[in-house]
């Protein structure tokens, strides 16, 4: 699974390097936080989370084309990582920027997801009743990048308990009388 998203967003990164995207337009682990927090909550139109990606800027695009490919990116990136969510690893470390020393950046992940409650805060309570705890693992990273003495990092084991309370998390959020997923695209 995270080889495929890595090979993904191609048009996206592109997007990004040539310095024309909104100036707090989402990194990828960013996005995949922020996305994987959708997916556990229940699905919310593009409409209503793309102009997060851009935090609330309007995307400047060279052509009809570019942003097309950009979208589409977008949308496959949604579709994989809400698919992702049955899988054993949710968040692979390849995802995440290497900051040496078997340590990984998870803080933009986890600010990427604390930014989806924000968007759809509602179902979050049940995880704030249910899932308390993996609420908080989960969302850790973010916190620690406030401390210089951490910065937000985790190392495989981090990530393997991380992975492991996100599926808990999606287990309670799923089970939520009226969850509802929307069905995997058609190839």
């Amino acid at each position: 699974m995270s080889d495929e998203i890595l090979n993904q967003l191609d048009c996206f990164k592109a997007y990004l390097a040539s310095g024309r995207a909104p100036r707090w337009t989402m990194g990828t682990a960013d996005i995949h936080g922020f996305l994987t927090g959708l997916a556990i909550a229940g699905p919310l139109p593009e409409e209503e989370w793309i102009p997060w990606i851009w935090s609330g800027e309007t995307p400047q695009f060279d052509s009809d084309e570019e942003a097309w490919n950009v979208m589409c990116d977008l949308l496959d990136f949604e579709e994989q990582v809400r698919c992702s969510l049955g899988s054993y690893r949710i968040l692979s470390a390849p995802l995440l920027p290497y900051a040496g020393d078997g340590q990984f950046v998870a803080a933009d992940w986890a600010e990427g997801l604390m930014q989806a409650i924000a968007v759809n805060p509602g179902p979050w309570q049940r995880a704030v009743d249910l899932a308390e705890q993996s609420l908080a693992i989960v969302l850790a990273p973010c916190y620690d990048n406030h401390d210089s003495a951490n910065a937000g990092l985790i190392n495989l084991d981090g990530l393997d308990e991380l992975n492991y309370h996100l599926r808990h998390l999606a287990r309670v959020m799923q089970a939520a009388p009226g969850h509802a997923n929307l069905p995997a695209k058609a190839a």
